[in-house]
């Protein structure tokens, strides 16, 4: 029973089949992973390949994030929020500017951790003004200067590059050197699974922790697969209320694993949110590395409307799979709420169904998943200004009356088949509910079934 203590807007879905405000955009893909730089827990915003880049760096074999957000954009993706985590070993790269008696003076890092630091060159020259100097930093083909530096205002330079700032107890401006290396730089590459999936340590959230705190449709923790890391993204998709948004957590299975035993990991998998993808592939873009489904499936979630179901839609990129499937494996596959990316003979590479992890016939296709976290978090949207207004019969047709276009809106674009009209009058607010300070809502939604199973029927016959 939800507790009643604080005025809020409360979802509460129920299934009604035998059974059982401006829009919201489930194209967003929450990405926890490791890159090559950037900033470490802490939430960027991706909107496309060259930001990706200029953010996080390129390709690197041992990292992970890069390969699941370019599987991702080769789908048409291009709204990521990423957090980029590391091992114990991540490091900025740095150099200690030594004074005319070799005593530390002036401590420079790397902007963010990582490997990238160490061809970060600085070089020390006179100020224009005596008695200050000048601080130049060289990355790649680019230079930045900082002239009539002092040891009480080298801190407050910006740089694309570096941060400096005095050591304890130095008194002296750093001597003059040639341009030289930053060095130590670490990308952290080797995690623990502790590491994607986070804590709240003194109010500060790392990992798919972080990831709590934003509106994201689709979550993944890049290229992982162990058992302790999917039932994380399940348990953070299932917690997740509508105000902070609902979210449809990918998972992996280990790479190389064969069609039994990807079977026999789903025994212990069960939940009304999340999609297993299945194998691993080699992109086209980084030829020689296979790598996880996670990316390529999230990114065609992504481009979908709500009601459109994953099944039989194409996945770009793929030039091979780890693993050959046929015909009986998709089968098995299927059976066991797995939903494979496999090559179709003349049509390529697909997507061969459309389930998600639920066991629960109401809640195993996931474009129904996703139509119904639409419709909610829309009408969570909708409704605030309800909240703690006086819970009177026009408040509540009022109310009825904006979720009812709503769905007519749903209806008129597609994402629905049909809806009745919401309840919200006497017959579910009673003068027990009201005092209470509850207002009801009862909204019923038909959604679109994919044509999964298509038969023809073809007949010979003679004659007229």
């Amino acid at each position: 029973m939800p507790e009643y203590i604080v005025p809020r807007v409360e979802i509460i879905e129920v299934d009604t089949t035998p059974s059982t405000p401006a829009g919201v955009s489930l194209s967003i893909i929450g990405v926890v992973g490791t890159f090559e730089k950037g900033p470490v827990n802490k939430i960027a915003t991706i909107g496309g390949f060259d930001k990706l880049v200029e953010i996080f760096g390129g390709y690197d074999k041992d990292l992970t994030g890069y390969k699941s957000i370019l599987a991702a954009m080769a789908q048409g993706a291009n709204d990521f929020k990423v957090v980029r985590i590391g091992g114990e070993s991540i490091k900025e790269a740095s150099l200690k500017l030594k004074d005319d008696a070799n005593a530390d003076v002036v401590e420079v890092k790397a902007l963010t951790p990582g490997t990238w630091g160490n061809t970060v060159k600085v070089a020390v020259v006179a100020g224009s003004i005596e008695e200050t100097f000048k601080l130049i930093v060289i990355s790649g083909t680019k230079t930045e200067e900082f002239d009539n530096l002092t040891l009480n205002t080298v801190n407050s330079i910006s740089s694309k590059y570096i941060t400096a700032a005095k050591v304890e107890a130095a008194t002296t401006i750093p001597k003059v050197i040639a341009a030289t290396l930053l060095s130590g730089g670490n990308n952290g590459a080797t995690t623990q699974d502790t590491d994607y999936v986070g804590s709240i340590v003194a109010g500060k959230r790392t990992g798919l922790k972080l990831l709590e705190t934003i509106r994201v449709a689709i979550v993944l923790c890049a290229q992982q697969s162990s058992l302790t890391i999917n039932n994380a993204l399940i348990t953070h998709a299932a917690n997740m209320v509508v105000a902070y948004g609902l979210r449809i957590p990918i998972l992996n299975a280990p790479k190389g694993t064969n069609v039994d035993d990807a079977v026999a990991l789903m025994t212990s998998i069960d939940s009304k949110r999340g999609v297993f993808a299945y194998p691993w592939n080699e992109l086209s873009d980084i030829p020689g590395d296979y790598i996880a489904s996670d990316g390529f499936y999230a990114g065609r979630l992504a481009t979908l409307n709500s009601n459109k179901s994953p099944s039989n839609k194409p996945i770009n990129g793929i030039i091979s799979q780890d693993v050959d499937l046929f015909d009986t494996d998709i089968k098995a596959l299927t059976l066991a709420k797995i939903s494979p990316i496999a090559l179709e003979p003349n049509r390529g590479f697909r997507i061969k169904n459309g389930v998600s992890i639920s066991s629960d016939p109401s809640w195993n296709q996931t474009n129904i998943r996703r139509v119904f976290d639409e419709i909610e978090m829309e009408v969570y949207d909708a409704t605030q200004w309800v909240k703690s207004e006086d819970n009177t019969s026009e408040n509540r047709d009022a109310v009825a009356t904006q979720i009812d276009l709503i769905l007519e809106n749903k209806k008129i674009q597609g994402r629905i088949y049909d809806y009745k009209p919401t309840v919200c009058d006497d017959t579910n607010n009673t003068p027990e509910t009201i005092a209470a300070r509850i207002l009801n809502t009862r909204v019923r939604v038909r959604p679109i079934f994919a044509a999964d199973y298509v038969d023809h029927s073809v007949e010979r016959y003679i004659g007229n």
